[in-house]
């Protein structure tokens, strides 16, 4: 029977590291998503504190965060980063729905510019494919005004 004891105590005790070292790292996690939402270019402070005012902490703790180092994180900080990471995931996701939409245009531009100049599925050349489409652009022209 005290070994039974001493085995649930000695799991018990590892317990809390695990859940701690978990909510590490998912705090983590969602403090380097948030981050990418502040864009491209930007140093490692402006980072640190960009974090650090999104979740209304010091710079020392959002650094902390930001590189998974073991330091204790409220339930109402975690609750605060729940709720900054989902309105960012929010963004993110309309930021990859607009680029999806510039790339449709890009792509449709293309295809009803340059969609007849290839030839199995290769372009013959840049030049021949300005050649043919402006041959195709003034034959069309022309049949509209003649």
């Amino acid at each position: 029977m005290k070994d039974i004891l001493e085995n649930r105590s000695k799991s018990l005790e590892k317990r809390p590291m695990q859940m701690t070292e978990s909510v590490t790292r998912d705090a983590q996690t969602m403090a380097r998503t948030i981050v990418k939402t502040f864009g491209v270019g930007l140093g490692v402070k402006e980072i640190i504190h960009r974090l650090a005012s999104a979740l209304k902490i010091s710079d020392r703790q959002a650094k902390s965060i930001y590189y998974g180092e073991p330091i204790t994180i409220t339930a109402q900080l975690f609750m605060r980063m729940l709720a900054v990471y989902q309105a960012n995931l929010g963004r993110l996701q309309k930021k990859a729905e607009h680029e999806a939409a510039v790339y449709r245009a890009l792509n449709d531009e293309w295809e009803s510019k340059w969609g007849n100049s290839f030839c199995g599925g290769e372009l013959l050349s840049l030049e021949s494919a300005r050649a043919e489409h402006c041959a195709a652009h003034s034959t069309s022209e022309s049949l509209l005004n003649g």
